[in-house]
């Protein structure tokens, strides 16, 4: 691959990769191609990246602790809706998620529940799943711990990577 800068033959490697381009600051992707050039220039190749971003927003959803801001800013947009429809459907004022999003103001258990229980029934997610995930996850919510890095592994993401893939 040529630098877009210079266009001198850039080196690729396979790294884990700092994912800030997400929103979140603790979301790494593994076995990522990047390709650097000796001009400072890089050029990251993020694969399946809608794939990615509902992996991501599933590892959200899963974790034990609350949500943070930009997690719940995370969902909203993964979801497709505005802060005001978002805040509409789960029943709070704009001014309230927007303090949310903002870290402004403070979860509570129940609002952290209606989020993920709202983000998962907008995606269409079973009935029989969303209860194994009341039950493994919903029941298990405490304040410890909110930052948790999202560690993803891009390989399985690609079926086209993998030998004889389409």
């Amino acid at each position: 691959m040529k630098c877009f800068q210079c266009n001198s033959e850039m080196k690729n490697t396979v790294e884990t990769y700092h994912y800030k381009e997400s929103g979140l600051e603790n979301v790494y992707l593994e076995n990522i191609d990047v390709y650097r050039c000796t001009c400072g220039e890089y050029y990251v190749s993020i694969p399946a990246v809608t794939e990615l971003n509902t992996l991501i927003a599933i590892n959200i959803i899963n974790k034990k602790a609350f949500l943070t801001g930009s997690e719940i800013r995370y969902l909203r947009k993964n979801a497709g809706l505005s802060a005001t429809d978002f805040a509409e459907f789960i029943g709070v004022n704009k001014s309230t998620l927007s303090r949310w999003e903002n870290d402004k103001q403070t979860l509570d258990k129940s609002s952290d529940r209606m989020i993920r229980l709202f983000y998962l029934s907008f995606k269409g997610i079973p009935k029989e799943k969303m209860a194994t995930f009341f039950n493994e996850v919903i029941k298990k919510i405490s304040h410890n711990g909110r930052v948790i890095n999202i560690n993803i592994p891009v390989d399985p993401l690609v079926p086209a990577l993998q030998p004889n893939g389409c």
